[in-house]
């Protein structure tokens, strides 16, 4: 049994020292997206409104980062694809992915 406690402040500087590597070790996972393709499901609308609010297949609710999608033109579908071109933090950052007669 144990009788003795962690003090807070040990505890504190713990448990941030965990989250920068957590962090280190998501950006790292994250950087390998940068330049690929996913479908993505639109799920609203940044409070800016400079971005959509997505996920991919690997993003699960409450648990994982999004995707903010650059608000240039408006979404219709549920369903898009978007290029991811960066990363920040545990979020992508990316934009609407067009078709183009070269890539087909």
């Amino acid at each position: 049994m144990m009788k003795e406690k962690v003090p807070k402040k040990e505890m504190t500087k713990r448990r941030n020292k965990i989250m920068n590597i957590q962090q280190e070790i998501s950006k790292q996972n994250l950087e390998k997206n940068i330049g690929k393709t996913f479908e993505v499901i639109v799920e609203g609308i940044s409070k800016s409104t400079k971005y959509y609010i997505g996920r991919t297949y690997m993003d699960v609710p409450e648990e994982d980062g999004i995707i903010y999608i650059k608000n240039n033109e408006e979404i219709k579908e549920r369903f898009i694809k978007c290029k991811v071109l960066e990363i920040k933090n545990y979020d992508m950052i990316g934009e609407i992915y067009h078709i183009r007669k070269d890539d087909i």
